[in-house]
């Protein structure tokens, strides 16, 4: 490999194409520039690579790391990872040597820091089963047929339909009974930058463009809530929490999301401090204390149920709304968040600060296991040796 290493520990991080490409031209994104500043405090073996640089037959990667000694980044060919954590998905052309290698990983007892995408219909469908969650969940059905998008407009005015996948947004249209039975879809397009607004007469013709825009993609159909609004921009929220250390739950920050203007979703919005911003909307100091207790006891309770099913997260995302009368509802779920609302909210104190929490959870892990490893040695050698001082008196 040409280098010594610096510990004992390989930390692999799954990067998207794009973000290999940047790095490529020496460009590192600025995220995974702070994740290889933020590991001088652990001293990982780290190293960043896209699917397509990881060869399964001889379970070897080609992958960047930082040196900080020269203060470059440089290329070079790595063991498969202790530790995978991953900043990127596979594209449809690497799905195959995704499963394969997440597959091997296991087999090795590589630590997985995020084991799941947490995609919205599955996370929705499982929760709905949680008794504890109810009070903060939004009616839900996964589109069959039309009677399923009309029926939930008659009865709640409003729907949101969403891909059972998707991050950032995306797939994601708001659809509106208005006056006259006039039915208005509002969605955001990322790709020209702008709000999309589309009137129809007819049931026939909505369905018909539903579908198109789905294009025979899965989707789901989710009750509207009607949020905090501020000049027809609407209001959620987003949770950032790790495990520590410690192994605790840490609340790195809640972010207030402002979108633009009669956007249906807070892409590419201002983000403030929550605490900030429901004082700057006028919540008297007594609500505000309790509003921070309710939301942060909802916000364990989202991480803990969804760990129950997936296994130990090091970090959830954990997007929220907040009803015009102050009532919790959730959202989605991150297992990949890109922190974006942390950084423009709270700054890149706290923003490095969660990545922190991240390793150590991580580091912390790792000696658990190392530990419960070592037990599981002894306690074999104990048994032998029982074994053989039995046998021999017998």
């Amino acid at each position: 490999m040409g280098k010594k290493k610096k510990s004992a520990h390989l930390f692999g991080v799954l990067i998207s194409n794009k973000a290999w490409k940047d790095m490529s031209k020496k460009k590192p994104p600025y995220r995974l520039q702070q994740l290889a500043k933020v590991n001088s405090s652990t001293n990982f073996e780290m190293y960043f690579f896209n699917m397509r640089q990881v060869d399964p037959k001889t379970k070897l990667i080609k992958a960047y790391y930082y040196d900080p000694a020269e203060g470059e980044w440089k290329k070079e060919i790595f063991p498969y990872p202790d530790i995978l954590y991953r900043r990127g998905g596979a594209t449809k052309r690497d799905k195959s040597r995704f499963k394969k290698f997440m597959k091997q990983c296991r087999r090795q007892g590589t630590l997985l820091l995020n084991p799941a995408q947490l995609g919205n219909w599955e996370i929705y469908n499982y929760f709905n089963k949680v008794e504890s969650l109810q009070e903060y969940l939004l009616e839900t059905i996964l589109y069959r047929e039309p009677e399923d998008l009309i029926n939930m407009l008659n009865r709640h005015g409003k729907v949101y339909l969403k891909g059972v996948t998707g991050r950032k947004g995306k797939n994601v249209m708001r659809v509106s009974l208005l006056p006259d039975e006039i039915y208005q879809t509002k969605n955001y397009s990322h790709r020209k930058n702008k709000v999309r607004i589309n009137e129809f007469d007819n049931t026939e013709d909505l369905v018909s463009y539903v579908i198109s825009f789905y294009q025979d993609k899965e989707f789901m159909v989710q009750e509207a809530i009607e949020l905090l609004e501020v000049e027809d921009r609407i209001i959620d929220l987003r949770a950032e929490l790790q495990r520590n250390k410690s192994g605790e739950i840490d609340i790195t920050g809640v972010s207030a999301r402002v979108s633009q203007k009669n956007s249906p979703i807070t892409i590419n919005s201002v983000a403030y401090p929550s605490e900030e911003f429901f004082e700057t909307i006028g919540i008297p100091f007594t609500e505000r204390i309790k509003l921070k207790q309710d939301i942060n006891r909802f916000l364990r309770l989202v991480y803990k149920e969804t760990e129950k099913k997936y296994g130990k997260f090091a970090e959830i995302g954990i997007d929220f709304g907040l009803t015009k009368d102050f009532k919790i509802k959730f959202i989605e779920c991150n297992s990949q968040s890109a922190k974006v609302s942390l950084l423009k909210a709270y700054g890149e104190e706290a923003f490095n600060h969660a990545l922190l929490n991240i390793l150590e959870s991580a580091k912390s892990e790792l000696e658990q296991l190392k530990g419960a490893e070592v037990y599981q040695g002894w306690l074999t050698r104990m048994r032998n040796w029982f074994k053989e001082g039995w046998i021999k008196i017998q």
